[in-house]
């Protein structure tokens, strides 16, 4: 039965009239009559007794009509839902950060998404730095915020939407507080291949749904494709120390050697593994104020790119939510020169 033909069936066995069912649907009288009898022989039986006084159900006819009605108008409810959400703006939005102060800029745009939007909901999750963009694919958030260090809006896979930047940051290297480079006015990008840099998790997920390094952010290596795209000379950030060198300019004094590319899943994680002098990583600026520390120092990283910071979601998923959350974030950006803190 296709959609004309259930509405004809079901508005017939609610008025038991032709003529008033084709008013109430806008059709003639006779596509009634030609509709009704061919369900008719699709069914192969009468569903209706017709008379030239009355239009009653047959048995065959009234089973059908109370089973097709609750049926058809779940789905009718079903789609109207559909429509609500992807339309509107009221329900919940699931938004995804990744650290302290990125999380006051999102709560601070939620917020004036909220004033605008009361009907809308959100939820904030804190991402871990190798889930990437796979927390979108997962349907755990609806929308992320990155920066273009992490996941650059190149590399991103096919089906990723990204918004415009929002805001951008110096990078710093972070080391322990007895390294070396802690005394440094500033270390070059170039210099990076002597030290061993930290690495972030690849996420965890079933083999059958894993993506490929470049599509992830924070995987291995941050992706063949994330690191030829990365600008003035970042390619060295992840390079490998010489062989040769056994780590010994990157050690702090005192320090326990560890494998070589050492992992890091957390926040916390980081700044344990930077502390005790296990490796030294790039931070957005932020990271000098909101994860200051006595065991880390911040030292400016010439050469690398800064850090962009932007809201990616999925495509297809996307709706009014995310269009509006975009538009609030952004407009809190126009009116904070500095939106980390709020500074107007």
């Amino acid at each position: 039965m296709e959609r004309r033909e259930i509405e004809i069936f079901l508005t017939v066995g609610e008025e038991l009239h032709f003529g008033r069912s084709a008013e109430r649907l806008h059709v003639s009288v006779a596509m009634v009559s030609k509709t009704v009898q061919k369900l008719e022989r699709s069914v192969g039986a009468a569903l209706f007794e017709r008379t030239s006084r009355r239009v009653a159900f047959t048995a065959i006819g009234r089973r059908l009509f109370e089973e097709v009605k609750p049926a058809y108008q779940e789905l009718l409810d079903a789609f109207a839902r559909a429509v609500a959400s992807g339309r509107g703006v009221d329900g919940v939005l699931r938004v995804g950060f990744l650290g302290t102060a990125t999380a006051q800029f999102v709560m601070r745009a939620a917020e004036l998404l909220q004033t605008r939007h009361p009907g809308c909901e959100v939820r904030l999750h804190e991402s871990r730095f190798g889930d990437g963009t796979a927390v979108l694919r997962d349907d755990v958030i609806d929308v992320l915020l990155v920066d273009t260090f992490a996941v650059p809006v190149s590399t991103l896979a096919p089906g990723h939407s990204a918004g415009p930047v929002l805001f951008r940051e110096a990078p710093l290297l972070a080391v322990s507080a007895r390294h070396p480079l802690a005394r440094r006015e500033a270390v070059d990008v170039g210099e990076l291949a002597r030290y061993e840099v930290l690495r972030p998790q690849a996420p965890v997920r079933p083999a059958a749904r894993t993506s490929a390094p470049e599509q992830v952010a924070g995987g291995p290596a941050l992706g063949q494709a994330a690191r030829r795209a990365a600008p003035g000379g970042a390619e060295l950030l992840f390079a490998p120390a010489p062989a040769h060198s056994s780590l010994a300019p990157g050690r702090a004094p005192g320090s326990r050697g560890v494998a070589r590319s050492t992992e890091f899943g957390s926040i916390q994680e980081l700044w344990a593994l930077v502390g005790g002098g296990h490796g030294v990583y790039p931070v957005p600026s932020h990271a000098r104020v909101y994860d200051a520390r006595p065991d880390v120092a911040f030292v400016p990283l010439k050469g690398a790119p800064a850090y962009a910071w932007h809201l990616v979601w999925l495509s297809a998923a996307e709706n009014n939510r995310i269009r509006a959350f975009s538009e609030a974030a952004c407009d809190y950006v126009a009116a904070h020169p500095d939106p980390l803190t709020g500074s107007a």
